[in-house]
């Protein structure tokens, strides 16, 4: 009798925080084309509720800052990035909660703090380097 083997798929889900949804609007490099090319396109990418809050807040203001946030709530939409609700108010803490539910986590941030933590904790991120281009540091599963 031959056993059949079932190969279930993981989706790496990538986790976006502000500052490195401000990119676009500050740096002018297009992160979800930089996150394409290093993921491969086999990934979904999503935002902690309380960080696009965050750009919601940021947004409504003036000067370069406040239309970075509105760049990225835009980029958001047209990337289709999904909004995932938590139990953490902040964006920090928010993230955290949603790396550690999801099964293969990967997490965009340029916060220097948050990737230590998650270097830690053997969890990818993504960073941009030299103000031009994402890298990926750990591995991707």
């Amino acid at each position: 009798m031959e056993q059949s083997t079932v190969k279930v798929r993981v989706i790496t889900t990538v986790i976006m925080d502000a500052n490195f949804l401000m990119a676009p609007g500050e740096l002018g490099i297009d992160v979800f084309e930089e996150v394409d090319s290093l993921m491969g396109g086999d990934y979904e990418t999503v935002v902690p509720e309380p960080v696009k809050i965050e750009l919601q807040k940021i947004a409504r203001g003036r000067g370069e800052e406040a239309k970075a946030a509105r760049i990225a709530l835009e980029l958001m939409k047209r990337n289709n990035v999904e909004t995932m609700e938590t139990k953490h108010i902040d964006g920090d803490s928010s993230i955290i909660e949603l790396a550690r539910k999801c099964e293969s986590p990967v997490v965009a941030t340029n916060d220097k703090n948050l990737r230590d933590q998650f270097r830690k904790r053997s969890v990818p991120t993504l960073c941009i380097r030299t103000r031009d281009h994402v890298v990926i540091e750990g591995d991707v599963r």
